[in-house]
């Protein structure tokens, strides 16, 4: 894969800050916004369990999730449209690791809140009713308008970060 690609999808995980996550139950399909972080080839989120994509995606072994940056112009639409699944993160560590990452990328909220945003292990939940839950994408496709040919290639994550 080119550096100028790689470069390119490596500023895209680090400064898009909303995975939009789309899960269906009995047909009907949904789409959810989330804020998210990147760890280990996978993204993380809060959300409240009882929520309506993590109530569907539960119920599916395959959901779907795609970041894209924003752009006024149609040849410099660029970013991620993947499938996999969604899991609830218990391990303390991680959870811990991912906290701080998530507070990191989403400076506001300790501006807000402070320092027991960290220091608190459940201060999501406490605040907004909310878990860390993990897409742990299984196909990733990167597509990229700006190329004059394959504007849609398979990628592995492993390669790029």
């Amino acid at each position: 894969m080119e550096k100028e690609i790689k470069d390119k999808a490596r500023c895209l995980i680090r400064e898009t800050r909303v995975l939009t996550l789309a899960v269906s139950d009995n047909d009907i399909p949904w789409s959810s916004p989330v804020y998210f972080v990147f760890h280990d080839n996978a993204f993380y989120f809060f959300s409240n369990e009882n929520s309506r994509h993590i109530q569907y995606a539960k119920d599916q072994k395959i959901i779907s999730a795609s970041i894209f940056q924003d752009s006024d112009r149609m040849d410099q639409i660029f970013g991620f449209q993947m499938s996999g699944g969604v899991e609830k993160v218990s391990k303390k560590k991680l959870y811990l690791t991912i906290v701080k990452k998530y507070v990191a990328k989403f400076s506001f909220l300790k501006q807000i809140f402070g320092h027991q945003i960290i220091e608190n292990k459940h201060f999501f939940l406490e605040k907004f009713k909310s878990h860390l839950y993990c897409f742990h994408p299984d196909k990733i496709f990167l597509s990229d308008n700006s190329r004059t040919t394959d504007k849609r290639i398979k990628i592995d994550l492993n390669k790029i970060v």
